[in-house]
């Protein structure tokens, strides 16, 4: 694995996700549920145009990441906390109650990735930043999947910290150097009007 082990970094829900071209995609999920695993779909479904839930008179906004890599809606309620280092920057986006998070790492140390290595640093930054011991063997992963468009999906969930997660990860840019990850992540026993919100944030995932 490439050596980078100096990445501060908050959790989230999530991320990576996408293809090298900047060609408008869209990232798909089933509903996430409070179990800890969730039926993998065989193929991409279609996103539709299912409104996104909104609570307290909050409207929908949408996020576009500096760098133009992804946008998405979400409740303007959501609140959002953003993090940058030398080689990688990071948006997390938290519900009302704090129950689920949604967050996107974008690395870019401006060496080109080993596309056949994604997986393994996927793995490192959800056992280094989303487990909760901040080591390997808290994160089990309970699913993991190639998307039709390209995209790696991996479902998972924390066996000491009480909380899941499903991550979409995939290199962007012609030098195949920026990794792009997108995550969301929530509580054991988050209700499900909360998990339905996170379920369609996820879905408006596209590229500009």
């Amino acid at each position: 694995m490439r050596s980078q082990t100096c990445i501060p970094f908050v959790i989230v829900v999530l991320l990576s996700i996408l293809s090298s071209s900047c060609a408008a995609k869209s990232v798909p999920t089933e509903a996430p549920t409070a179990a800890a695993t969730m039926d993998v779909p065989a193929s991409t479904p279609q996103v539709t145009d299912t409104p996104i839930p909104t609570s307290g008179g909050s409207e929908i906004t949408t996020f576009l990441d500096q760098n133009n890599l992804f946008a998405i809606n979400l409740p303007s309620n959501w609140t959002r906390a953003t993090e940058a280092q030398s080689d990688h920057y990071t948006d997390t986006f938290t519900s009302p109650d704090g129950s689920a998070k949604i967050e996107s790492l974008i690395y870019n140390d401006g060496q080109p990735f080993e596309e056949s290595k994604n997986k393994d640093f996927a793995l490192y930054l959800l056992n280094t930043y989303y487990s909760s011991t901040g080591k390997a063997g808290d994160i089990i992963i309970n699913s993991d999947q190639m998307m039709e468009n390209g995209t790696q999906r991996s479902e998972w969930n924390s066996k000491n910290g009480g909380y899941s997660g499903v991550s979409f990860f995939e290199l962007r840019g012609d030098d195949k150097a920026t990794f792009l990850m997108f995550t969301a992540q929530w509580k054991d026993g988050t209700d499900q009007a909360t998990l339905d919100i996170v379920n369609q944030i996820v879905a408006t995932f596209k590229a500009p």
